[in-house]
């Protein structure tokens, strides 16, 4: 049931509940306006972008009942069997158009859309998402390098409904999300991950089982997401990480998230966000059509005086997703789910 959560989430961001920010958030934020109509930001020096910039000190601190010794198993980085030709779409591996050739992007094509990006930008003034942590010579890549996300950021910057103001706290957190994902996607270390504590870092949806960081890592973001769904939804005692991510890997040419709207402030932020792609491949010898599928929801994460995530809860309704993925319901049900949540101002709740 959502009862219990929603219901916590509700006096979450009841401004009578919210707690004052800690000494070192008002700190760390105090050079950032929330107002999202007038946003100023103070120069970006070392003390105030601990987010966008700052390198983070990588934790190894035991955990649980490990000694100091005894660290994490870490999976060896896959090796696929078919890899793609560039570092674009290392998952998300469908056609850009439904009449596309099914493979993932080529050398050529990646730079096509590298041109189409820039000529974007110049065109608009926006700027690219920040994705932080993604230099370093130690990193253990999941598939020998870092991704390559200009296909991803083309397609979140022309079909994200929001653009919010330079140096606001829902562009922050918006980079905080997108910087999680990559390293949990593309790390294999969990305790090279920079954007979570990995020492306290825990997560869970719709109220299902929590996982913590290591647990997170072993299984991945999808089995974490779906963990609730019934068996012939998603099967995820039978799904490894590498059957999680291959279950989409056809279905998109790329899977962009973006915030809606921010509610509450740090340490503990809750925020709706829209998750969308064109279903131009295959999911389960489902052909897609092209037809925009979106997912909403909402969400809550608390961060540390480091902005790094330490508990993360996720609420939407993933099983209308996997059904319009195998063709049993319509794409046009997906639509109207953000109808079943208040998404102005104010304290977002279920309708009905």
């Amino acid at each position: 049931s959502l009862c219990a959560p929603l219901w916590q989430f509700l006096q979450l961001v009841s401004p009578r509940s919210r707690a004052p920010l800690s000494a070192p958030f008002e700190a760390t934020m105090s050079a950032v306006s929330f107002s999202k109509t007038s946003v100023q930001q103070a120069p970006a020096s070392a003390a105030n972008r601990p987010l966008l910039h700052a390198h983070v000190p990588t934790v190894t601190a035991p955990m649980g009942r490990r000694t100091a010794r005894q660290q994490p198993r870490v999976p060896p980085a896959r090796v696929m069997s078919d890899p793609p030709e560039t570092m674009a779409q290392t998952f998300m591996r469908g056609p850009l158009k439904v009449t596309g050739s099914g493979k993932p992007l080529t050398k050529n094509e990646l730079e096509a859309v590298k041109v189409e990006l820039a000529e974007f930008k110049a065109k608009t003034g926006m700027k690219e998402p920040v994705r932080s942590f993604m230099e370093g010579d130690d990193i253990k890549w999941r598939f020998g390098g870092a991704p390559d996300y200009s296909l991803t950021n083309l397609q979140f910057m022309q079909g994200r409904t929001t653009i919010h103001a330079e140096g606001s706290l829902e562009q922050i957190v918006e980079n905080l999300v997108k910087t999680w994902e990559m390293e949990r996607s593309h790390k294999t270390d969990p305790n090279q991950h920079q954007s979570v504590d990995p020492a306290k870092f825990n997560i869970a949806a719709n109220g299902w089982k929590r996982y913590d960081n290591n647990e997170a890592n072993a299984v991945g973001n999808y089995n974490v997401l779906l963990s609730g769904c019934p068996a012939n939804v998603w099967d995820k005692d039978n799904m490894s990480w590498e059957d999680s991510h291959d279950a989409f890997h056809t279905a998109f040419a790329a899977f962009p998230w973006e915030v809606l709207e921010v509610f509450s402030g740090p340490p503990t932020v809750a925020f709706s966000w829209r998750h969308w792609a064109n279903f131009t491949g295959t999911y389960e010898n489902n052909q897609g059509k092209g037809e925009l599928v979106e997912l909403f929801g909402f969400g809550t994460a608390t961060v540390n005086d480091k902005l790094q995530l330490t508990d993360v809860d996720i609420f939407y309704k993933p099983e209308t997703f996997l059904e319009v993925l195998k063709g049993e319901r319509d794409a046009s049900e997906m639509h109207e789910a953000k109808k079943g949540f208040v998404m102005g101002p104010g304290c977002p709740f279920r309708m009905g």
